[in-house]
């Protein structure tokens, strides 16, 4: 039967096993290299008894197999089977007992030599590991250095754009601003400038003025120190006298002239008449304020022919006359 084919075929095999181990056993001490020729036999024949094993083993499956199938053919052989295999068995648990002993004792000989090599290796082991070590890390030291030195020339560069980008804009916004508030300055000073010629060309305005005696004599204590304290100071109080008042606009020195008007009962004031034709023959532009009411309609019609004269009828009219006039009418400021 095939199972009994294949005992005999193990056996042959435990056979071949043993007869190496014996020829071990008879020959004189080995050498290392014959010793380390030995391990690799018994590694290869390690490698059978694997093969040996795998083929045990499947073997055993087929015979499960072949006894389930013919469970009614070999029942009688079964127990003349299994006292086989016992002894089968135990023949190869002593024939790799010995084997053992033999690997065990061939290599305890050497242990010593092995034990020497190994600290040899492992100590070139170490120093080739720690020479590794150290070039890796200078290595990742070297490669971090130059990242950090990227990093850190990447992150300078990219400051002194923004700083320079900020100091663009602030010097804009600088300079945006400077010329703004030279603008401002600028309006302001002219507007200044504007006012303080206004307030000279009004506080230099001469004015001139004439009337009846006793009226112009009420007025220096009246309104003509009114017109004093708001900044005027030229002012000449004069009597009516026609040549000095030619003189005068001969010599520009009159930019406001200011006739006080007293009404007489049933007479035109021919001062009045004489002064509005002086400026008329003498085609001036001096401003004439006749301070007073109730004019005749041929003074009036007389008046009519200059064209700068106004009428004041109250004191108040007569500052808010001067003030108006001061600025338009001031020949120095118009030199």
């Amino acid at each position: 039967m095939n199972w009994r084919h294949g005992i005999g075929g193990l056996i042959c095999v435990c056979f071949l096993l043993i007869l190496p181990t014996l020829a071990y056993a008879e020959s004189p001490a080995p050498s290392l290299d014959e010793l380390n020729s030995r391990v690799a036999d018994l590694e290869d024949h390690r490698e059978l008894l694997k093969e040996i094993g795998e083929e045990v083993k499947n073997y055993r499956e087929h015979l499960q197999a072949e006894m389930t199938r013919f469970q009614d053919l070999v029942q009688k052989e079964r127990d003349s089977f299994f006292t086989l295999f016992q002894f089968l068995t135990g023949t190869l648990t002593v024939l790799l007992g010995v084997a053992g002993y033999i690997v065990y004792y061939n290599i305890g000989q050497t242990k010593a030599d092995l034990k020497k090599q190994m600290e040899v290796e492992l100590d070139q082991t170490k120093k080739e590991l720690h020479r590794e070590f150290q070039q890796r890390l200078e290595e990742e030291k070297e490669l971090l250095e130059k990242q950090m030195q990227e990093e850190l020339e990447s992150a300078l560069q990219g400051y002194h754009r923004d700083l320079e980008q900020l100091r663009k804009q602030m010097e804009e916004q600088y300079l945006h601003t400077l010329e703004q508030f030279t603008r401002d300055v600028g309006q302001d000073l002219d507007a200044l400038k504007k006012n303080i010629e206004n307030e000279k060309t009004f506080t230099s305005s001469r004015i001139w003025v004439t009337g009846p005696e006793a009226e112009i004599e009420k007025m220096k204590t009246d309104e003509v120190d009114l017109i004093s304290r708001r900044g005027i100071k030229s002012i000449e109080v004069k009597t009516f006298d026609r040549d000095q008042l030619k003189q005068a606009l001969e010599n520009n020195e009159i930019d406001i002239l200011i006739y006080r008007y007293q009404p007489a009962n049933g007479r035109l004031d021919q001062d009045l008449i004489s002064i509005a034709k002086l400026l008329v023959e003498r085609n001036e532009e001096v401003p004439l304020i006749v301070y007073g009411t109730n004019l005749k309609d041929v003074e009036m019609s007389v008046l009519g022919k200059y064209k700068f004269f106004t009428i004041s009828n109250f004191r108040m009219t007569l500052i808010s006359n001067i003030f108006s006039l001061a600025y338009a009418f001031n020949k120095q400021s118009n030199l």
